[in-house]
């Protein structure tokens, strides 16, 4: 009897028959900067807080020496060090994104790093791993609702169910092609990991103050259920190869608002959609305020405006940025408030800090001059945001007033920095270099 060919299968196929040598050069040069850029961040989370406190409780997870934390000179199980590394990755709220669905690469590549230290993959293989796994998260995003979908007639507002539970499809197929299973058992861990997914959780985060240190879904979290998954698979653990079909799959059961299988599998292999949709962050801050800072820091450069001059800032972006009280807050108690807050963000720029962990440390976060200006910003929903997405699904249009000299400062942009959706804001790679050596420390 012929098997039947599930959606899990064919994303394992993909996966299991992918190579260094077949992969567009594009897709390896994204990949290659895809862990550039994550490293960078992992070496700066470790000044921070929350990086450090990731730190101390990977090493109380105890066992053998398997994997690197990055930048912190010690080895622990591969499971501490997936924990770790992704948090640390997360920890600022600096790194990459893949959208949709958003947020993967802290999901997707602490289980990969781990296993291919363990397995001592060779380069090639890792970045094939890589690959595949933002290729295929980001077909799940696709396939399932984005809290920025909008079709005629909607605004935009973040969603009752909301997040990147999905990403664990793409961590897992990626760990499963280096932990060398067969098409059998990657199923099954793919099987697996769709039912001990952690839970969509974004929405919940995005309303509630101050914010939580899990954020949008625990990084280190998701990494380890990769993990497990694989593990349990190779020794004999049955998964669920149909969890992705009919009515009550994954998608029924993580909550999302739309379900359409057919980006998962529609020229799976030969067309690849992560490279055009990945964008690197200039600032420690949620990606829904960078036009509006572009703007600011413009304004500023150009004009030679000092902090003492201003008024005030308006600032106009997507609706839930300037309204969800997570975004909208001016009370600052974590840092996890302060990589939200567009108020705090506008502070940082105006008063010239230089974007990395001094953005989140701890004088920084208390100090009273930096907090007092946030009285000074107003965040407003901008008027043609909904109806420059639906023309250009990349576009993330923003504006900026500045009331200073007795005059109004404006400007106003389409596209932000890092995204690739033009030659003039595509991050390059020498940009992308210097930037993550500056926040690394090196």
């Amino acid at each position: 009897m012929m098997k039947m060919q599930t959606l899990v299968h064919q994303l394992v196929d993909f996966g299991l028959s992918a190579s260094y040598e077949t992969l567009p050069a594009n897709v390896i040069a994204e990949s290659k900067r895809i862990i550039l850029d994550s490293t960078g961040c992992a070496l700066a989370g470790l000044s921070v807080d929350k990086g450090k406190r990731a730190v101390q409780a990977a090493k109380q997870m105890g066992g053998a020496p398997e994997a690197s934390i990055i930048g912190a000179g010690t080895k622990l199980s591969e499971a501490a060090a997936v924990f770790a590394n992704g948090e640390l990755i997360n920890a600022l709220d600096f790194d990459l994104l893949t959208i949709p669905p958003g947020h993967v690469t802290p999901y997707v590549l602490p289980a990969i790093l781990a296993t291919a230290e363990k397995e001592r993959s060779a380069g090639k293989r890792l970045i094939c791993a890589v690959a595949v796994a933002h290729e295929v998260s980001t077909r799940f995003g696709l396939a399932m609702g984005y809290y920025r979908d909008v079709t005629p007639g909607q605004r935009i507002s973040l969603p009752p169910v909301s997040g990147y539970s999905s990403t664990v499809f793409g961590g897992t197929l990626g760990t499963a092609m280096l932990r060398g299973l067969d098409a059998d058992q990657a199923a099954r861990a793919m099987g697996l990991a769709g039912h001990i997914a952690p839970a969509q959780t974004q929405s919940k985060w995005g309303r509630t103050v101050p914010g939580a240190d899990n954020k949008y879904l625990m990084s280190g979290w998701i990494g380890q259920a990769e993990l497990q998954a694989v593990l349990l698979a190779e020794h004999g653990y049955r998964g669920d190869v149909e969890v992705l079909e009919g009515e009550f799959g994954f998608w029924r059961y993580m909550g999302s608002s739309k379900w359409n299988p057919q980006p998962l599998v529609d020229a799976l292999g030969e067309r690849w959609h992560f490279p055009a949709v990945t964008i690197y962050k200039p600032y420690p801050h949620c990606r829904n305020t960078h036009t509006v800072l572009d703007c600011l820091q413009h304004l500023i450069d150009l004009h030679d405006l000092r902090p003492d001059e201003i008024e005030r800032v308006t600032t106009y972006s997507d609706s839930h940025t300037a309204s969800l009280p997570l975004y909208s807050t001016k009370k600052i108690e974590a840092p996890a408030d302060a990589q939200m807050s567009t108020a705090y963000a506008i502070s940082m720029v105006v008063h010239r800090l230089k974007a990395g962990p001094e953005w989140h440390d701890d004088e920084t976060l208390r100090s009273p001059r930096y907090l007092a200006f946030m009285d000074k910003v107003v965040a407003e929903p901008h008027p043609g945001f909904e109806d420059a997405l639906m023309r250009d699904p990349q576009s993330r249009i923003g504006k900026v007033d500045v009331v200073a000299r007795g005059q109004t400062f404006s400007e106003e942009r389409l596209y932000r920095k890092g995204s690739p959706a033009t030659p003039e804001t595509r991050m390059s790679d020498a940009e992308l270099v210097v930037m993550r050596r500056q926040i690394a420390g090196g």
